[in-house]
């Protein structure tokens, strides 16, 4: 693997290419690019640039960027990378540093403590959350199908999807695992993002769709069809506005609480 200091390119302009994931930034959005094969950060007018870029080659720093989350102790960002079997640290100064490469398959993530994060992992082809700290520990938190998005449900535990079940799960603390829901209208669930009222939205590769999910697990159709093909990582404005990087529309829409689509950022702009 090469070392961090020669695969970085930072702050030139840019342009989405495979956006799958998103994050809030203090001033507009940090994104996940996996054929960019680092993140990008766009800002409040929709300009693109480049925080940080893997050399692009197999077997090195970010070549299967497939995560974002911004770090439980607010140092930049942890990114996870199935391409390298590797969780990275990018400070908000571009550095990047290797948290740990015993992973198998990362596909998200979510803050546990201020020292640790759980990971949604492919692993040995079935599945598990792991939790990892920011020194690199690494342990199965729960046994789940086929994981990928997580997210924090308030206080007290976690909800992470599953696509091999059409699932999303509660997760416990303690590591137990409860059903919120299970079966249609999912199809291959993405990644989720929670709301104030404890619901959840989340996208939906195959429905080409983003999903209310109620905190009682009723789930409804928020938005679906075109202009949505394969909707993946998605975030949330504090007034509603929800963020989704679709990379087989080319686009980060921008959905309003009425469900109006509006692609913002174009791949290639």
């Amino acid at each position: 693997m090469l070392a961090a200091s020669q695969s970085l390119a930072r702050g030139q302009e840019s342009a989405l290419v495979y956006p799958v994931d998103i994050v809030a930034n203090d001033n507009g959005w940090v994104i996940a690019d996996f054929k960019a094969h680092g993140l990008l950060a766009v800002d409040e007018d929709g300009n693109v640039a480049t925080i940080v870029q893997g050399p692009g080659l197999p077997r090195t720093p970010l070549y299967g960027t497939r995560a974002i989350l911004e770090a439980p102790d607010g140092d930049g960002w942890l990114v996870a990378d199935p391409g390298t079997f590797a969780l990275y640290r990018v400070s908000r100064d571009g550095t990047l540093s290797t948290i740990t490469t015993d992973l198998d398959i990362p596909q998200g993530l979510a803050r546990f403590d201020d020292n640790s994060v759980l990971v949604s992992d492919l692993r040995s082809g079935i599945g598990a959350v792991m939790h990892v700290t920011l020194e690199g520990a690494v342990s199965v938190f729960a046994e789940i199908d086929s994981p990928k998005g997580i997210v924090q449900d308030g206080e007290d535990g976690f909800v992470v999807v599953s696509h091999g079940d059409r699932a999303l799960y509660r997760l416990g603390r303690d590591g137990s695992v409860s059903t919120l829901h299970k079966g249609e209208p999912l199809d291959f669930p993405h990644d989720l993002v929670r709301l104030p009222d404890g619901s959840f939205m989340v996208t939906d590769g195959y429905a080409s769709a983003v999903f209310h999910v109620s905190a009682a697990g009723q789930v409804t159709s928020f938005a679906e069809g075109a202009p949505l093909v394969t909707p993946q990582g998605i975030a949330r404005e504090a007034n509603g506005t929800l963020f989704v990087v679709d990379p087989q529309a080319g686009a980060l829409f921008r959905i309003g609480t009425d469900a109006t689509i509006d692609r913002w950022v174009e791949v290639g702009s």
